[in-house]
């Protein structure tokens, strides 16, 4: 099975989980950090098109999340499109930047809508949406000492998703950590 993802696995975040959950060649990685331009949208539909799974990861500028996702499933051949989120859409909190908020709620809106359609519709495509709260990242552990989900932990519940029976859907699942220090 080829996976292929958007984001750095060199970076403490998600994909960095992901690759210690799979601990295998079927991963790609694309992004800066190996040449990619990850506002040329359409280059990376046409490469992408021809992959068992997109795990759509990356947060890009003005929306790009979303737009690479419309791009994307346009011409997707494979079985799955995993939309990374963030919970920060789920609860609509004001604790990121109300940029940051609409671009993962139009996701969300985007990854919905074509969830139905491989699930009540013609598509053969499933597509699902995971957001995260307050994942053990670089960027995360600096500015709080909430409790965080473990980079492997998110990395597994990926996996788990992409490994789910073919005849079923996962829409959306989003996932905090409890805080017990409230």
């Amino acid at each position: 099975m080829k996976i292929i993802i958007t984001g750095n696995p060199n970076y403490e975040g998600l994909c960095k989980g992901l690759y210690e959950a799979y601990n295998s060649n079927q991963l790609e990685f694309i992004g800066r950090h190996n040449g990619w331009d990850m506002m040329d949208l359409d280059a990376i539909a046409e490469y992408v098109k021809n992959a068992d799974v997109f795990v759509n990861s990356l947060l890009i500028p003005n929306n790009g999340q979303e737009k690479l996702l419309h791009k994307v499933y346009k011409t997707f051949q494979g079985l799955h499109i995993i939309n990374i989120s963030s919970t920060t859409s789920y609860w609509r909190d004001s604790y990121s930047s109300q940029d940051y908020l609409e671009s993962k709620i139009a996701l969300d809106e985007a990854s919905k809508t074509y969830s139905q359609h491989g699930t009540f519709g013609s598509s053969n495509i499933r597509v699902s949406n995971i957001a995260f709260g307050q994942l053990a990242s670089q960027s995360q552990i600096v500015k709080s000492t909430n409790n965080k989900i473990s980079l492997i932990d998110a990395g597994k519940l990926v996996k788990w998703v992409i490994d789910s029976p073919r005849d079923m859907n996962i829409h959306y699942l989003a996932v905090d950590p409890i805080q017990t220090n409230y």
